[in-house]
């Protein structure tokens, strides 16, 4: 499955590695989903806004990921290396993140910096990025105005 898939002004969903899977959950929010449904999915995001579905998830009657102790993990297998993806999560209202996951040389999963580039669209940086801080407002408007320059 694939299809577009555009930059949303959406609330932001914060992603920590715990036993090295990906861990991501809202900061804030509701503590029960609307209809008591949470659904997450994923996909690699290929060149310019190319979406291709890799991963969903229904849950039912879950507490909502606000805090890192009770984050939905995504297992570490479902990323291919260098590859950027967007993560969402949908309850009453849609959270979503771009990251990119490396195994480092100690075989541990890290995050790199997910960059976006009106010429080569999003892509993985080197550099590790923390996507659980709130320095992710700053990152998040530049992507946005990047995107909406597009």
């Amino acid at each position: 499955m694939s299809g577009s898939v555009g930059a949303s002004p959406g609330s932001i969903l914060y992603v920590k590695i715990k036993d090295n899977d990906a861990c991501v959950f809202t900061k804030g929010g509701y503590d029960k989903a609307y209809g008591n449904q949470t659904l997450i999915y994923m996909g690699k995001v290929d060149g310019i806004n190319a979406f291709h579905s890799s991963y969903s998830k229904i849950y039912l009657n879950l507490k909502m990921p606000i805090t890192e102790e009770n984050c939905i993990r995504i297992n570490s297998l479902e990323f291919k290396e260098n590859f950027p993806y967007s993560i969402t999560l949908e309850v009453d209202r849609e959270y979503n993140q771009r990251i990119c996951v490396k195994q480092n040389s100690e075989g541990k999963t890290v995050l790199l910096e997910a960059k976006a580039d009106l010429e080569k669209g999003t892509y993985c940086g080197t550099n590790q990025y923390n996507y659980s801080s709130n320095s992710l407002l700053a990152k998040l408007k530049i992507f946005i105005i990047g995107w909406l320059a597009y």
